[in-house]
């Protein structure tokens, strides 16, 4: 019953519905940038040893948003890759919302912490996934393809840890504003 209560009290507050569509749509920019070629060519000719673990097979960074294959690669790779973006646009959104259920109090920097780890949840399986499906592709075995999914869980978690305040920080500041506007927070007039 209690389970009831909290679904439809959390229906009731608009913030757990915003916050986690915002922190969804902050993790897809990342995405957005790393599916551009431009970007790609710019970051490769600036930092080329963030492409290394690329050529042994992990995935690169977030996963791309593209509507157009890389040239030379397969047309099931692009649909690993929206695949992976929707993992994690959906675990980023759901763990933030899950936060806000459990502590619907949270101040800011909780929001940002929660909000983070749902985009290194969200990191973490989308990467595992793309490796994985990468070395069934490649006709790999048992044991190379829970070594590519960890190795790509691993990267996922690295840049997750690296760029993941920069998908969060946005569902902080919309708690943050939501919250004033409303006027929670404030000292009461005396």
């Amino acid at each position: 019953m209690q389970r009831v209560n909290i679904l439809r009290n959390s229906l009731r507050n608009p913030r757990n519905l915003r916050i986690p569509a915002v922190t969804a749509v902050a993790a897809l920019v990342p995405c957005l940038f790393f599916g551009s070629t431009a970007f790609l060519a710019w970051l490769g000719a600036r930092a080329a040893w963030l492409t290394l673990p690329t050529s042994l097979g992990v995935p690169f960074a977030f996963p791309r948003l593209s509507l157009a294959a890389v040239v030379g690669q397969p047309g099931w790779s692009l649909a690993t890759e929206l695949a992976a973006v929707l993992v994690l646009a959906a675990v980023a959104a759901w763990w933030t919302r899950r936060a806000l259920e459990l502590r619907p109090g949270a101040n800011p920097w909780r929001v940002l912490l929660s909000a983070w780890v749902g985009v290194l949840l969200g990191l973490v399986l989308a990467n595992a996934l793309r490796a994985g499906l990468t070395a069934l592709a490649a006709g790999a075995g048992a044991l190379p393809f829970l070594a590519y999914a960890f190795a790509g869980a691993l990267s996922g978690l690295l840049w997750a840890v690296c760029l993941g305040w920069v998908c969060a920080a946005p569902a902080a500041l919309v708690h943050r504003f939501t919250d004033r506007a409303r006027g929670v927070g404030e000292p009461a007039p005396t």
